[in-house]
């Protein structure tokens, strides 16, 4: 095979990898953890998606959840938090049909009051412990 004929092959290849690479990339996540947010309704009435992952965000922020959707925000500080609260987490039943859910929460430190960072049926939230 003449080497002139293996430059479409090799443009064909080259055409499928680095998609498939640069993808790989944005589905990576950024250091730090998000903000907990509290249960609370989106009053506008709809969602916004400003995100799908860590690396759609400039700088440090990261892709995390709020009441209004997903948005880029800037991450906790997690040094020092592996502080657990007293109780159970709840027993969970059932699946998430989400993909990738988003976690609320990553340790008990973010949560207010007496909740606890649980895992829930799509992704850890702040909940009642048991």
């Amino acid at each position: 095979m003449q080497s002139s004929s293996l430059f479409p092959l090799m443009l064909l290849v080259l055409g499928t990898l680095v998609p498939w690479t640069v993808e790989g990339v944005g589905n990576a996540w950024k250091a730090g953890l998000c903000p907990s947010v509290p249960p609370d309704r989106c009053l506008s009435g709809f969602e916004k998606f400003e995100c799908r992952s860590d690396w759609q965000c400039p700088g440090r922020q990261i892709c995390c959840s709020h009441a209004c959707g997903i948005k880029c925000l800037d991450p906790v500080n997690v040094s020092n938090s592996i502080r657990m609260k007293p109780g159970r987490c709840p027993v969970v039943y059932g699946q998430c049909l989400m993909l990738n859910p988003p976690n609320h929460c990553e340790t008990d430190r973010q949560c207010v009051s007496n909740l606890k960072c649980c895992k829930g049926m799509c992704g850890k939230a702040c909940v009642d412990p048991e």
